[in-house]
Formats: C-alpha cells, sequence, structure tokens
C-alpha cells in the first residue's frame, strides 16, 4: 500500500513561505526516495470531503529505481492529495492535484517509499501521464 501523494498544479507559492517546503527540498526527495515508478491506474476513490486524499488502485507497469529490490510489477495502492476546482485550501506546501483530471487519469509516475508495512509517494512527487516512457517523465534534478 502506498500513501500521501500529489500531482499536477500546485498551491505553493514563493519557497519557504507559510511552512512551504523550499524547491530544492523537493529535488531532495526525488534523489533520495527508494523507488521511481510508473503505475497504470485502475480506481480512484474519491474523498468524502474536498481537498483530502482520493484513494488509488493502479498495477506497476514501470520501475526506474528500486533500491531495496522489492518493488515488483503488479498492484499498488496509495494515496494522491487531490482538490477540486472552489475548493479552501490552506497553503501548507502541498501539491495538490486536480480530482477531475485524477478520475480520468490512465497512469501516474511517483517516486515512493517504504514506510512501516505501506508505501508512500515522496513529498506529493508524482504526476498524471499519457502513457508509460522508457525514460522518466519526472526528472531527478530540473533540466539546465
Amino acid at each position: 500500500m502506498v500513501g500521501g501523494a500529489g500531482c499536477g498544479r500546485s498551491t505553493m507559492g514563493a519557497a519557504g513561505v507559510s511552512g512551504n517546503p523550499p524547491r530544492w527540498a523537493y529535488r531532495q526527495v526525488r534523489e533520495q526516495a527508494m523507488s521511481h515508478v510508473q503505475v497504470k491506474v485502475t480506481r480512484v476513490d474519491s474523498p468524502a470531503m474536498a481537498p483530502g486524499e482520493c484513494e488509488t488502485t493502479g498495477e506497476v507497469v514501470r520501475v526506474f529505481r528500486d533500491r531495496p529490490d522489492e518493488l515488483r510489477l503488479g498492484t499498488l495502492a496509495f494515496s494522491v492529495s487531490c482538490m477540486r476546482p472552489g475548493d479552501r485550501i490552506v497553503v501548507e506546501g502541498t501539491l495538490w492535484t486536480d480530482h477531475d483530471r485524477l478520475k480520468q487519469a490512465r497512469y501516474l509516475e511517483a517516486f515512493l517509499n517504504r514506510v512501516e508495512r505501506r508505501y508512500q509517494i515522496a513529498l506529493w512527487q508524482s504526476r498524471i501521464i499519457e502513457a508509460p516512457t522508457d525514460s522518466p517523465v519526472i526528472a531527478i534534478t530540473p533540466a539546465s
């Protein structure tokens, strides 16, 4: 199981303001994540109240990195921080995913960490993608 994630639009303002992590923190999280995968989305359950966590299930279709070498192609479940247009949110550094886009998404790319018996998306580092790719869509470090 995977928990806590986000992709798509960000609610972040200036780096470091109101508890927002600085941009380098997101890069560092991608560099240090245990796994980097692409997942075919098979189910998205909406939260009772938005913004909130959309419980998402998918099939791992591509593994770019797996440091503990325990992640296998197959089913994973995880949470994606999602919001609908007009939702009131507190600016806290969360990278929110548009709820409707997530419900329609076919694939996601994500950086994962193992936390106890579950996987967790590393500091909202996931993104909706159109199809699996041979190389990562989310760069570990920004292009120069």
